[in-house]
C-alpha cells in the first residue's frame, strides 16, 4: 500500500515553506483520505482518526512527528493545489480500478450550503462537478463564486478533463455558446437544456415542436418512448420528439455550433391517481435518429444529482460541514467525491456509502481494501 501513495500522492506540490514542515505533506493526505472514508467530516475527527489508528497507519506512513494536529489538516488544505490535488487522486483511482471509456459526463453544479456566512451576506461556496456515469465516480470539479458565474466555470473545467468521444450534458445554466464551443472543440457532443435564459433559442426549438404538432409546416418528428418504470406506488412515462435542426435554420441562430437537433421530452407520473405531465426541451448535436439515445443520455444526467449530490448530503452530511475558508472547503471536498469512488467501486460488501464507511470505521482490513481496491 505504501507503494500506491508514493506513487501517486507523491505528485502533489507540497505548498509548505521548508522551515514549517514538521509532517510529511503525503502523511497528511494519506490520513485525510483513510479517516474520511471511514467516517470523519472535520478536521478534528480527521486528527482524531489518526491518533486512534496510529499503530496501522505506521505499517505504511513514517509519521516522524507522530499524527498532526487538526490545525495542521486545517493549514494545509487550505494551501493545497486543488487542480494538482485532484489529478493526483484520479490517477489513483485509475490505479487500482479499469476505467470504462466515457459515454455520458454530466455537469451540474452544487452549493456547500455549510460554508456561508449569513451574518456576513457571504453565500455557500458553489462548486461544478463533472460526472461520469460509465464509471460513477467525478472527473473533476471546479469551484465558482456563485451559481451565475458556471457560465464562465463550465469551460474551465472542460480543459481538465478528457471528454473526448463522449456526450456533455448540462442543464439550462450551460446553455451558452461559450460552453458549447468549448464542448465542441474538445472532440465531444451534447445534448443542453433549454429554459427561459435562451429567450430566443428557446421559443425557436417550441414553435418549431408546434408547427410540426399542427402540420403547419413539414417537419418530420423522430419519436420513441423508454419502458415504463414503476416503483413505491408510482409510475413513470418518458417520451421524446426529435426535430433535426437543419429543417428550420430560419429559426436557429447559425452560432450554435454542431447544432443537429431539437429535442423534446415528455414525461408524466402517476402517483396516487394523480398524474402530473411534463415537457421539457433540449439542444443536441447528435443526430436525429438517435432519438432513442438521446432519450436515454437525458436520463442519465440526473445520475449526478441522484448518485453524486444526493450522496455527499445524506452519506457525507456535506451540508452541515462548517468550513468556511474557501480552498480547504474545495479540496474537503474533492476529498469527499474521491473516497465516494472508492467507496463505491468496493463491491465486496454490498450496501450503502453509509453502512460501508461505517464498516470501514471498525474493520482496518476493510478499510485497507478500499484503498488498494484488492
Amino acid at each position: 500500500m505504501n507503494k500506491m501513495f508514493t506513487g501517486c500522492l507523491d505528485k502533489i506540490k507540497d505548498p509548505r515553506i521548508d522551515r514549517t514542515k514538521k509532517h510529511r505533506l503525503i502523511d497528511i493526505i494519506a490520513i485525510a483520505i483513510c479517516a474520511v472514508i471511514a467516517g470523519s467530516e472535520g478536521w478534528d475527527e480527521i486528527e482524531d482518526f489518526g491518533n486512534d489508528q496510529k499503530d496501522w497507519l505506521l505499517e505504511f506512513l513514517e509519521l516522524p512527528n507522530g499524527i498532526p494536529s487538526h490545525d495542521t489538516f486545517s493549514r494545509v488544505f487550505s494551501l493545497l493545489d486543488s487542480k494538482n490535488f485532484q489529478a493526483s487522486c484520479m490517477e489513483w483511482m485509475e490505479a487500482i480500478r479499469t476505467l470504462l471509456p466515457e459515454t455520458v459526463i454530466a455537469i451540474d453544479g452544487k452549493t456547500l450550503r455549510g460554508s456561508a456566512r449569513k451574518r456576513s451576506g457571504v453565500k455557500g461556496l458553489h462548486i461544478v462537478n463533472a460526472w461520469s456515469c460509465s464509471n460513477g465516480i467525478t472527473l473533476g470539479q471546479l469551484k465558482v463564486d456563485g451559481k451565475s458565474n458556471e457560465i464562465t466555470a463550465v469551460p474551465e473545467l472542460i480543459k481538465q478533463i478528457n471528454i473526448k468521444g463522449s456526450v456533455v450534458t448540462l442543464d439550462a445554466m450551460g446553455c451558452q455558446e461559450e460552453i458549447v464551443n468549448s464542448i465542441c472543440d474538445a472532440g465531444a457532443d451534447y445534448v443542453i437544456a433549454l429554459k427561459g435564459n435562451q429567450g430566443s433559442l428557446s421559443d425557436g426549438v417550441k414553435d418549431s415542436f408546434t408547427l410540426s404538432d399542427n402540420k403547419l409546416k413539414n417537419l418530420p418528428q423522430k419519436s420513441t418512448s423508454s419502458p415504463i418504470c414503476g416503483s413505491h406506488g408510482r409510475i413513470d412515462k418518458r417520451s421524446v420528439d426529435v426535430i433535426e435542426a437543419n429543417n428550420i435554420k430560419e429559426l436557429i441562430d447559425p452560432r450554435w455550433t454542431n447544432l443537429n437537433s431539437l429535442v423534446r421530452v415528455k414525461y408524466s407520473r402517476e402517483e396516487a391517481g394523480k398524474v402530473t405531465k411534463e415537457e421539457r426541451f433540449y439542444i443536441s448535436s447528435l443526430p436525429s435518429i438517435e432519438a432513442g439515445r438521446i432519450l436515454g443520455i437525458v436520463k442519465k444526467h440526473w445520475q449526478v444529482e441522484n448518485c453524486l449530490h444526493w450522496s455527499l448530503d445524506v452519506a457525507f452530511s456535506e451540508d452541515r460541514c462548517r468550513i468556511r475558508d474557501e480552498n480547504a472547503a474545495t479540496n474537503l471536498s474533492w476529498l469527499r467525491k474521491f473516497t465516494l469512488g472508492l467507496l463505491k467501486h468496493e463491491a465486496s460488501f454490498k450496501a450503502g456509502i453509509r453502512r460501508k464507511r461505517n464498516k470501514a470505521s471498525r474493520s482496518l482490513a476493510y478499510l485497507t481494501k478500499v484503498i488498494t481496491g484488492i
